[in-house]
């Protein structure tokens, strides 16, 4: 009797063994269906522009993004509703904007880059533009401003590709005190040479300060201006002193046109800004 008993009681167990790992496969078809669902919902209503064409996937739970949209900001967009939904997102999304020309995307980008109102003097940011491809260079104080910057392009229409290689200033007292001396040597000047910095609306020059290095950028009237401003931070504690300032007149590096596309600083125009 034990033994039927033992026999019976194992093919139970197996019963119920096999029904646990059998069991699940229809509720992951169930799950993967009501997750597109979902996550259709959300792109709905993630305000992507209306020439999107988003293709949605689910398998065991990992979406995929497939099709095509007309800029870098709607497919970061549409990734970011998928992740409210599953952890696993793969981005097959083209980005297929409108023909612009390079000249046109690069007015645009300085005027986002001038008008972001936590864009201050002591970042400096440049950028290429190569057939839509946007490259972002320099330095902003915070990491913040970094992605803020970087999200304020993603938007601008003929952009196909953001690619983000702004640097993080480093947090130091020292770094700060830096700061506090060019600045007051450069703006708070009265002299007949660099007194008419101050009433600039946008900075022309921009004081980037990271581990005691300083770097500055922009642009002057002449090249006596120039060395002024390199002599003022060479006239403080800093360990190094890069003046990478131009001259107002100077081509700037994007239309020189060289073998390979390189940055130009962002030059100040009439846009407003705050300091």
């Amino acid at each position: 009797m034990r033994k039927k008993g033992f026999v019976f009681g194992g093919r139970l167990l197996a019963a119920l063994a096999a029904g646990v790992f059998l069991s699940p496969a229809l509720p992951a078809v169930a799950d993967d269906g009501a997750i597109q669902g979902r996550v259709e919902s959300r792109l709905g209503k993630a305000r992507l522009s209306s020439r999107s064409d988003v293709q949605v996937a689910v398998r065991e739970g990992a979406v995929t993004l497939s099709g095509a949209v007309t800029t870098v900001a709607d497919r970061r967009a549409a990734e970011k509703a998928a992740r409210k939904e599953t952890k696993v997102v793969n981005n097959l999304l083209k980005v297929l904007p409108e023909e612009r020309p390079d000249a046109d995307i690069r007015k645009d980008i300085r005027s986002a880059i001038l008008r972001y109102p936590h864009y201050t003097v002591f970042d400096s940011v440049e950028f290429a533009v190569d057939d839509g491809v946007v490259l972002l260079r320099g330095s902003v104080r915070q990491p913040w401003r970094r992605s803020d910057i970087d999200e304020q392009i993603a938007g601008i229409p003929g952009i196909r590709e953001v690619r983000n290689e702004i640097a993080v200033q480093s947090l130091s007292f020292f770094d700060d005190s830096l700061r506090r001396q060019i600045y007051r040597g450069i703006y708070g000047s009265v002299d007949a040479v660099m007194g008419t910095f101050a009433s600039v609306a946008n900075p022309p020059v921009r004081i980037v300060v990271d581990k005691g290095k300083v770097t500055l950028t922009g642009y002057v009237s002449s090249p006596v201006q120039q060395s002024i401003l390199g002599n003022i931070a060479r006239q403080t504690l800093a360990f190094d002193v890069d003046n990478r300032v131009q001259v107002d007149g100077d081509a700037p590096a994007a239309d020189r046109k060289p073998a390979k596309p390189s940055c130009e600083p962002v030059r100040p125009g009439c846009e407003p800004m705050e300091i």
